[in-house]
């Protein structure tokens, strides 16, 4: 294996990321970081953007994803930055004024 390929692979992994993040709603808050880091940052898929589903739907989607985190011994956020993931979810959610 070239010896240049992880550090390519590394940096390919950052823009993405980056690039993804830079597609939410106040991306360097410290709400969206804390979406990105549990609801994305090492999971399985890119961070949904919060216009994609109403507050029910996030709702929803939170306590899903909290029971399958617990199963698969995920690192969970801590109660107070489930909160903030949730008001940042629902202040940008479909339908929010």
């Amino acid at each position: 294996m070239p010896r240049f390929l992880p550090l390519c692979l590394c940096t390919a992994g950052l823009l993405l990321t980056l690039g993804c993040a830079a597609k939410l709603p106040e991306p360097e808050s410290r709400p969206a970081r804390l979406y990105v880091q549990y609801c994305s940052g090492k999971g399985c898929h890119d961070p949904i953007p919060p216009k994609r589903g109403g507050t029910q739907y996030w709702e929803m989607q939170n306590k899903r994803m909290m029971e399958l985190m617990r199963r698969q011994g995920s690192p969970l956020p801590s109660p107070a930055e489930e909160q903030e993931i949730l008001a940042y979810l629902r202040r940008h959610a479909q339908g929010a004024p």
